[in-house]
């Protein structure tokens, strides 16, 4: 995956894989979400023409998810780190020799660190790590429900937003996308274990039953074993509704990278396709820039993020209480 690495040969022992993975420019799919909207051409009072400008598209969670599966990303490990706020707390009092009051303070600021395993055309696999962190005292929200519904649900998003951001690093992704860039697929390749070659066979198949051994002896295992071995963990049960209001606060804009993609990631060139349709719906509803975001049910006003989502979910202006309403099917 990575953009210096040169193959020009392939040991006997490895064998390519090639992923085409394409990404729907249709931001009803889920994949992508219209991160600046549209504009027409406008003429200043000079009387020069500024050109209007398309749609730029950002990649959501699922569509990262999506390329990240394609590159064949792991997830390593995903671990809470103590934020820039309770590192200065524990320095302070430290150097004071008094104990850290964790627990006492009203500081709700959160902190992960994600590394995923990144296969390379050199057979080897590196890691990418990304940390992020939410300051809680740097948001704002419209309404104390919202504020605790985004309370109830920070570290899940801290910690996707964090995923994301590792993904994106290690693909070399843009911030944004153009309509045309989109229609286009991405590709990725990578190197695995020939398992055509008898060698690379035979090792994979002790590789195999030595860490069945491993876990569970040299005795074939059986259900009651397997249990056994299984970690008593508990799942934590979510609603359509509870994933839609951290995919919400997940899929906002993403830092451009500055570096150039990979050769290997450069979208792939294909035959141009209609986009008559997605230009209309990029532009379906937008207000202008001097105009303020309102709810199409109740008239109150919404912020830019609110509306971008609702369009995408509901295809109409709503606010987050008459988003939970037509949830429950009650407008």
């Amino acid at each position: 995956m990575g953009n210096t690495s040169v193959m020009t040969t392939i040991p006997d022992l490895m064998t390519p894989v090639i992923q085409v993975v394409s990404i729907s420019p249709d931001p009803a799919k889920g994949e992508v979400y219209i991160q600046q909207k549209a504009s027409e051409e406008w003429y200043d009072r000079s009387g020069r023409k500024h050109p209007g400008t398309g749609a730029k598209y950002a990649i959501t969670k699922n569509g990262l998810k999506k390329l990240a599966d394609g590159a064949g990303i792991k997830m390593v490990r995903s671990e809470h780190v103590l934020p820039n706020t309770c590192q200065k707390c524990v320095a302070a009092n430290q150097s004071l020799g008094k104990p850290v009051p964790c627990g006492t303070c009203q500081n709700k600021d959160i902190a992960f660190k994600v590394t995923i395993s990144v296969p390379q055309l050199t057979g080897e696999s590196i890691t990418v790590e990304d940390t992020n962190e939410i300051v809680f005292s740097n948001l704002s929200f419209n309404s104390e429900k919202e504020r605790a519904q985004f309370l109830k649900f920070m570290p899940q998003i801290c910690e996707a937003k964090a995923l994301n951001g590792a993904i994106r690093t290690a693909l070399h992704l843009k911030g944004t996308y153009t309509l045309q860039e989109l229609q286009k697929p991405f590709v990725v390749a990578y190197l695995v274990p020939n398992l055509e070659n008898a060698e690379v066979k035979e090792a994979a198949i002790r590789s195999m039953f030595a860490s069945t051994s491993n876990l569970y002896g040299t005795k074939a295992p059986t259900v009651e074993h397997i249990e056994a071995k299984a970690p008593n963990v508990p799942q934590i049960e979510m609603s359509e509704n509870d994933q839609d209001v951290i995919d919400q606060y997940v899929n906002e804009p993403a830092q451009e990278d500055p570096r150039a993609i990979p050769q290997n990631m450069q979208p792939a060139p294909v035959q141009q396709q209609p986009q008559a349709q997605y230009q209309a719906l990029s532009q379906q509803g937008q207000p202008s820039p001097s105009q303020a975001y309102h709810c199409s049910q109740c008239g109150h006003e919404i912020a830019e993020k609110v509306y971008n989502y609702s369009m995408q979910k509901f295809n109409r202006p709503l606010c987050y209480q008459c988003q939970d309403a037509i949830r429950r099917g009650n407008k």
